[in-house]
């Protein structure tokens, strides 16, 4: 079975659980702590389950790195590693909101320069976002690409707001705002950057260094093949390790141009004096 057609059959088998879950009013139930850190919910657990079980059915040796269950291997030497997310978005699932996705990125390699194949598929907005390296990206099959805005002025920006980065990304969006940009932010970095490769939002930024590559892995893939710019740095390795002890810092863009404006602005607010920022605006 060809990659691209493994994975989203995968995410499916993975997204049906999610949702049975969500039918059966359980899942939003904390079940434990997952590898990655995070308390799991039962959603989290079953949708894991069923992509882990699904790609163990039909390949022959794999390697994964999953929020829940952390990297394990099958079989001898195998050839991919498998970055699953298998709900990435879980506080907007948790609490009923939509804005949720399965993430699967194939790499082979120690990289997300590796990256190979990727799908984000988000079941309750009937929207699957593809790619495979050196061929394109898709939305439900029909192919994607950025769009040409090079300014900050008027830019559509998703901003991660992660707890874990404290107040930075409140300040950072502020002054993005106080420079013409429009500020949203959805909970899902999956599908934030999904949109930039679609063209819904200019550009994604998470330069808090918290990320997770579970969360981003398929989706910089998509954003790439989509013609995005994209900047990863890693704690670990500067093209960011295929590690679930990897911490990264991300901005994708429709043009360099832009990308290098919002760098700029993230340069400014690591020196701002807050006190006289939120007295000037």
């Amino acid at each position: 079975m060809a990659l691209l057609s493994l994975i989203r059959e995968a995410a499916r088998e993975g997204a049906e659980r999610a949702i049975e879950a969500i039918k059966l009013g359980t899942a939003g139930s904390v079940v434990g702590k997952g590898k990655g850190g995070d308390y799991s919910l039962q959603g989290d657990v079953a949708s894991e389950e069923a992509i882990i079980n699904y790609l163990r059915q039909h390949m022959g040796g794999l390697r994964v790195i999953s929020e829940e269950a952390g990297e394990l291997s099958y079989g001898e030497s195998p050839t991919y590693t498998f970055i699953i997310d298998p709900i990435d978005g879980s506080r907007n699932y948790k609490r009923g909101l939509p804005f949720f996705a399965i993430s699967i990125g194939v790499v082979e390699g120690e990289t997300l320069d590796d990256l190979i194949a990727g799908v984000v598929y988000a079941p309750l907005l009937n929207m699957e976002f593809t790619a495979v390296r050196g061929q394109g990206a898709w939305l439900n099959g029909k192919p994607i690409r950025v769009t040409s805005q090079d300014d900050l002025a008027n830019a559509l920006v998703f901003v991660g707001a992660t707890p874990k980065a404290v107040f930075l990304p409140q300040v950072y969006a502020l002054m993005l705002t106080l420079r013409g940009g429009v500020v949203r932010s959805l909970g899902s970095a999956s599908l934030e950057l999904s949109f930039v490769a679609s063209g819904g939002v200019d550009a994604y930024i998470d330069q808090w260094g918290t990320m997770r590559v579970i969360d981003v892995a398929a989706a910089i893939l998509i954003a790439r093949e989509a013609g995005a710019w994209v900047k990863v740095r890693g704690s670990l390795n500067e093209r960011g390790a295929v590690s679930l002890k990897e911490k990264l810092a991300v901005i994708a863009a429709s043009t360099e141009k832009l990308g290098k404006q919002l760098e700029a602005v993230y340069r400014e607010a690591l020196n701002m004096d807050f006190t006289e920022m939120f007295y000037a605006s």
